[in-house]
């Protein structure tokens, strides 16, 4: 049975975090969005004041902090950021998530010492090098290639979509060499590794995105993250971690879709009352809620098989998946009830469509998540439906 509970500890962190997001954030939203604000000073004033990082002063400190900080209350803390400013969570997310976890996962500890330490406390900004120009969905296409040098190796190749690559400090970089495929950790600075200005986008556009370029980098053999030609491995480890708190950023967005649309419905006049009294525009809040309630049933379910110490690898494409698409169908029908208001920038509805789409492609395309689900249920006969049940595949036996 799932617990649905919010303890005393989780309310307060959650508090905390919305206090900062007010204060902080809400009052720089436009010029962070505009690119006037750097987010990088704001990203070091929250591990600050909201995570307590500065404290952490060696690894076993982070193991700690990493061991203290369960599934659900980092989950409401990334809420409360993300229904303020999604863009905010995703370059955290970048450099906490993926580059720092990446490591964490795989590394020495001379890695984590080095890299880590710095990661979490904010004094440096990392970024994650998987997607090339012709790699996204078939990462296996991957150009991008390393050679052994003496006790070198040395990169050439290009990244790009990479969040937070124009404004990182620490990159970890994926090639493939002789061996096969390997992960490598970058530092700003060093011959041969240059970055793009930010890319022009859609939406999410206070979170630098770029591209990154290797002509003949050469590192030591101290910057191998993990075991040279098991890098796939690690990548889809850390793959699975950013489904698994998409859901975070998504139901954020949710929430703020819900409230503007509900404050907005209760204060339009037409034809002599409320909105909201329409059953056209209940119904369009409806659906905002009923997608809103599920994303937090994946959330929940997420958590609980984290806690169990379950593989949560479909699951978590299940909620990637549902949970991009449904904030981007929320935010459309809140611009939907808000009218013309909706569709003004003003209102701040519309920036909210633009930054969920992002997640229906990013970190595996709505379209891959289907795929591995897919395949999935094609090559089972007995489909783990969730923890505590096991049907047959709805495809029949299959070998």
């Amino acid at each position: 049975m799932l617990n649905l509970k919010i303890t005393q500890e989780q309310r307060m962190a959650r508090e905390m975090a919305r206090k900062f997001c007010q204060k902080e954030i809400e009052p720089k939203i436009e010029a962070l969005e505009s690119g006037k604000e750097p987010i990088v000073p704001l990203i070091q004033k929250f591990l600050r004041e909201v995570q307590g990082t500065t404290q952490i002063e060696t690894v076993e400190d982070l193991e700690n902090w990493v061991k203290e900080r369960e599934f659900i209350t980092r989950a409401l803390v990334s809420i409360e950021v993300s229904k303020t400013l999604p863009g905010f969570s995703l370059s955290l997310g970048a450099s906490l998530e993926l580059c720092l976890f990446s490591i964490l996962a795989s590394g020495t500890k001379p890695q984590k010492e080095r890299y880590a330490l710095q990661l979490v406390r904010g004094e440096k900004i990392g970024c994650w090098g998987l997607t090339e120009p012709e790699a996204g969905s078939d990462i296996r296409a991957m150009k991008t290639t390393y050679k052994k040098d003496g006790e070198h190796y040395i990169l050439n190749g290009q990244k790009t979509f990479i969040t937070n690559a124009p404004i990182a400090d620490i990159f970890v970089i994926y090639a493939n060499g002789e061996k096969g495929y390997s992960a490598f950790i970058l530092e700003k600075g060093m011959s041969g590794l240059d970055v793009s200005p930010p890319f022009e986008k859609m939406g999410m556009t206070c979170s630098p995105t770029g591209a990154i370029y290797m002509d003949n980098v050469r590192v030591s053999k101290e910057q191998l993250l993990g075991a040279e030609g098991l890098g796939l491995f690690d990548a889809f480890r850390v793959l699975t971690n950013e489904r698994t708190v998409t859901p975070c950023l998504m139901i954020g967005i949710m929430e703020r879709a819900l409230e503007s649309a509900t404050k907005y419905a209760r204060e339009r006049i037409q034809f002599g009352k409320p909105i909201i009294k329409f059953q056209a525009v209940q119904f369009l809040l409806a659906r905002i809620w009923e997608k809103l309630f599920a994303s937090y049933a994946f959330l929940f379910l997420l958590g609980e098989m984290n806690e169990q110490g379950l593989d949560s690898t479909l699951v978590a494409s299940a909620a990637k998946l549902f949970t991009s698409e449904a904030a981007t169908q929320a935010g459309l029908d809140a611009i939907q009830v808000m009218g013309g208001h909706g569709y003004m920038r003003e209102a701040g509805v519309e920036r909210l469509v633009r930054d969920a789409k992002l997640m229906e492609i990013g970190a595996g395309a709505s379209q891959i998540q289907l795929m591995i689900l897919g395949r999935k249920l094609i090559e089972s006969d007995k489909l783990e439906m969730n923890p505590l049940f096991f049907g047959p595949s709805p495809f029949g036996k299959t070998h």
